[in-house]
């Protein structure tokens, strides 16, 4: 009998891991970088990503290019500034750069000039490095680079409200383009991203 007993035990404590095991299962699911993270109302990948493309289709589609082509005869430099972020979370600001910046390039109808201090740094060491260990002819000395003409510059904010279980959060981003010459600022646009969280009064 005790024999039985310790028997049923040691089956009894196996079923226990085991159920222990499935209930603290983790799994990671592989997606595209385009779908969609709505199982969250924080700023996302995603939202970063909409509101850089929209963003950069009001800032094409705004008659400043096109005055500043006309009066200048040729594109514009650009310069991403800061944005601010005046939200009520952590947002990577640099993420949305990054989208914002790799549209605007593409798009052909700008040139752009790093805004980065890291970046300048470093250019700035290989020019040096040049200066003294390349040959002349293929030397990038000081005083050549591109000043810009425009730096675009803009802040994030957010509002919340909650009741009843459902929580509405509003995103604004909002940019603008200055003319570094004059302080003119020759465009500005927003865009909101709107997100709903229900939250369920049952669970286990």
């Amino acid at each position: 009998m005790r024999r039985l007993l310790r028997t049923g035990g040691l089956v009894a404590g196996a079923v226990l891991l085991l159920a222990m095991a499935g209930c603290s299962s983790y799994s990671v699911q592989r997606v595209g970088v385009d779908t969609s993270g709505g199982v969250t109302s924080r700023w996302t990948d995603t939202d970063a990503r909409l509101t850089a493309k929209t963003m950069i289709r009001k800032a094409l589609d705004a008659p400043w290019l096109a005055r500043f082509q006309e009066k200048h005869n040729r594109r514009p430099v650009v310069e991403l500034g800061q944005i601010i972020n005046r939200s009520d979370q952590h947002i990577n600001t640099r993420l949305f750069l990054n989208h914002f910046q790799d549209e605007l390039i593409n798009s052909g109808k700008v040139r752009f000039v790093t805004a980065s201090e890291a970046h300048r740094r470093a250019a700035a060491a290989e020019r040096e490095y040049q200066m003294k260990h390349a040959r002349s002819s293929t030397i990038h000395g000081p005083g050549q680079q591109t000043g810009a003409d425009v730096m675009i510059t803009g802040s994030i904010n957010s509002y919340t409200a909650s009741r009843d279980g459902k929580t509405v959060r509003y995103y604004e981003t909002h940019l603008k383009a200055i003319d570094l010459t004059t302080n003119e600022i020759l465009w500005g646009s927003q865009y909101q991203v709107k997100k709903i969280a229900h939250q369920s009064s049952m669970g286990f």
